[in-house]
């Protein structure tokens, strides 16, 4: 360390030093394709003396701004390093600290394979299989173009299965076709075009729908929050249709039962028109059948009016009998 400035312990007391890298925030790890920026996930490159980080060109300056950017290796290395001895300052940042940015890099690559996409996940791959070098540039602006690549994926599928808006601002992202534009589309425009799809549909079937179908979708759509919406889509349109559907069974048993009933008094009212008619012909026939028995007495010293009465006699009596066997079938029916 000779040549260089050494912090008085009166400003760089271990305190101070414990307290410092106590505080420091680290840098996140490579996230998801969406949340992937310029910004590289290694530790910047040491800058003693700027005076917008507050720290001296020092050896002791450089470990604690390697401690603030770096990821958990590095900080491990820098907060032994700050706590041993001037040796051990130099020996971290002249050989371990290369060494722990290459592990931190490394896993910051592997940590953001599981959110990523496919062509930054084949990308990622292939800087791993190529060493340190490739990580470290794949970091800092490798993954620009795979990241691009796979947001353009991710709004086609949201084309090619989104109603008439969600194409729209599909279409209109992809022909911008930057990382803001294409982020903001996955983030935002995409859930407020999903919205008015949605809100499109429930008035769809509002135009055709059945009693309850009808309440329902004028209740989400009064209420107008995307979550009514989305309640009614997914399962309070079914169940309406059930509730229609249900009242229309019970709509037609009742006319069934009308039915029957109006069926059921015609056929009485037959019933008893016919009951009435044989029941006078039976009136009738009885008459006759008597006058043919008169007339039969008063024929005996004839033969001939005498068999010819006998036989009006029966005949009567014949239909004094069918008569009341009609009015029997009649009062049956009835």
């Amino acid at each position: 360390m000779e040549g260089k400035s050494v912090l008085s312990p009166s400003l760089w007391s271990r305190r101070r030093i414990l307290s410092t890298v106590a505080g420091a925030a680290a840098v996140p790890a490579l996230p998801s394709i969406l949340t992937l920026s310029a910004t590289p996930a290694h530790a910047a490159p040491a800058a003693p003396g700027d005076p917008d980080n507050g720290l001296p060109d020092t050896d002791q300056g450089r470990a604690v701004w390697a401690y603030k950017t770096g990821g958990r290796a590095v900080r491990e290395g820098a907060a032994a390093a700050l706590l041993g001895t001037p040796a051990a300052l130099t020996a971290f940042l002249t050989t371990e600290l290369p060494v722990a940015r290459a592990e931190d890099n490394r896993f910051a690559v592997l940590s953001s394979l599981s959110g990523a996409g496919r062509s930054v996940q084949q990308t990622a791959s292939a800087a791993l299989s190529a060493g340190d070098e490739a990580v470290a540039a794949f970091l800092r602006d490798g993954f620009a173009a795979p990241v691009l690549e796979d947001l353009r994926v991710s709004v086609f599928s949201a084309l090619d299965n989104g109603g008439t808006a969600m194409k729209r601002e599909a279409s209109k992202a992809l022909n911008t076709n930057t990382k803001e534009s294409l982020e903001t589309f996955l983030r935002t425009t995409q859930h407020t075009a999903q919205q008015e799809d949605e809100q499109a549909a429930v008035f769809a079937i509002l135009s055709t729908a059945s009693p309850e179908v009808k309440k329902y979708a004028e209740r989400a759509l009064t209420d107008g929050s995307p979550a009514a919406i989305r309640l009614f889509l997914s399962s309070g349109q079914h169940i309406a249709r059930a509730r229609d559907e249900e009242t229309a069974t019970i709509e037609q048993l009742v006319e069934i039962v009308e039915r029957e009933g109006k069926r059921a008094k015609l056929t009485t009212d037959k019933a008893v028109a016919f009951s009435a008619r044989a029941k006078e012909a039976a009136e009738k026939a009885k008459i006759a059948a008597l006058e043919a028995a008169a007339e039969a007495k008063a024929a005996q010293q004839d033969v001939r009016k005498s068999a010819a009465a006998a036989n009006n006699a029966a005949s009567a009596a014949r239909g004094a009998a069918a008569a009341a066997n009609t009015a029997i079938s009649a009062s049956r029916t009835a």
